[in-house]
């Protein structure tokens, strides 16, 4: 699950105008990351909208989603259930703070492992399957 993380780290961070649409839960918490994401990346012009959403799921838009059902192949899923899903946005949420410190994306190689390759959400999905 790391890389999925990861990568959907680096999804939300080199996309401007994003939406982060997440349980009303974690609406604070996420209205804190959109304001980092906007300190952390000033070339940004539009840092992430936060939107409550449906059911106990995060996604950014067109971008990641974490837990809910099987999306298709251009988003990077991270599969999750309820239970897990809290310690996966606090996950997630570490990996881009660590990625905004060590210059992401304006960096060359600072993106870690498989960030300068293009994302083989197949090879992910499967990886997934099989732990």
């Amino acid at each position: 699950m790391a890389p999925s993380i990861a990568e959907a780290a680096r999804r939300i961070l080199r996309t401007e105008d994003t939406t982060l649409i997440v349980p009303e839960y974690l609406l604070t918490e996420a209205e804190q990351l959109r304001l980092a994401i906007s300190d952390g990346i000033p070339k940004l012009i539009r840092e992430p909208s936060v939107i409550i959403g449906k059911g106990n799921q995060i996604e950014v838009a067109g971008l990641s989603q974490f837990g809910g059902l099987e999306p298709s192949l251009s988003i990077c899923w991270i599969p999750t259930n309820s239970d897990s899903l809290l310690d996966t946005w606090s996950l997630w949420i570490i990996q881009i703070h660590d990625l905004m410190s060590a210059g992401y994306p304006g960096c060359v190689g600072c993106g870690g492992p498989g960030s300068e390759g293009v994302w083989d959400e197949s090879a992910s999905r499967a990886r997934a399957r099989v732990t």
